[in-house]
């Protein structure tokens, strides 16, 4: 062509350049989407840990799909593990409120000396004391909360449970004694010192900062 230029257009290039920039942005969703989810995962556990006594932070568990690679719609889900009891443990730790008897009834709280409260389930009086065999006595302290105790009881093994005491324990000198099993509280205010939702929030930002990055570095490179 004179006085001109010619130009040739290699579609089959351009096609495979598009192809390449779409799963570049792709890529880096699905990253920023995973990398976010994992980090969440490990402030929420963190959190609880810092807050709650006990092993409750080990409820936390997250997946994201895909795991690594392009996707139009990347996903991610952070859950507890666990049943009706792991969830109102969170709530109470996380949520302002309070629990009181459906009936007015006082609320019982096992203390240490009551034992294993059971997996997934709340020990109650009743349960104890046809468990140990032990009649709960009401001892109410004025000005302070009400007690359930055990009389004729001892103390037994490392973990200081309650038993009853038996004629061969007292040959060997052991005493009887009273021991508190239960307090009773006329309601409970939930503790409300995992604050969940702020960290949820700063992970919004922090995947869409994660994103734009990538997207960034890609098109300095192209």
């Amino acid at each position: 062509m004179p006085d001109g230029a010619d130009f040739i257009i290699d579609g089959a290039q351009i096609d495979r350049a598009a192809e390449k920039l779409i799963r570049g942005y792709l890529t880096a969703g699905t990253t920023a989407v995973g990398n976010t989810t994992r980090n969440l995962e490990r402030r929420l556990e963190a959190a609880t840990r810092a807050a709650v006594p006990g092993k409750l932070e080990r409820a936390w568990q997250s997946t994201a799909f895909p795991r690594s690679g392009p996707a139009r719609n990347p996903a991610s889900t952070i859950w507890l593990k666990g049943g009706a009891r792991t969830r109102g443990a969170l709530r109470f730790w996380s949520e302002p409120g309070e629990i009181r008897g459906k009936r007015g009834q006082y609320l019982a709280i096992p203390l240490p000396a009551a034992g294993s409260r059971g997996r997934g389930r709340n020990l109650t009086p009743g349960e104890w004391e046809r468990r140990t065999g032990i009649r709960l006595r009401f001892v109410y302290r004025r000005g302070r909360s009400s007690l359930l105790v055990a009389d004729s009881a001892v103390l037994s093994g490392k973990a200081k449970i309650a038993r009853a005491n038996t004629e061969r324990r007292m040959a060997t000198g052991r005493g009887s004694t009273t021991i508190p099993i239960f307090v009773l509280l006329p309601v409970v205010k939930f503790r409300n010192t995992v604050a969940i939702q702020p960290l949820i929030n700063a992970s919004d930002g922090e995947m869409a900062q994660q994103f734009f990055d990538a997207v960034r570095a890609i098109n300095t490179t192209s």
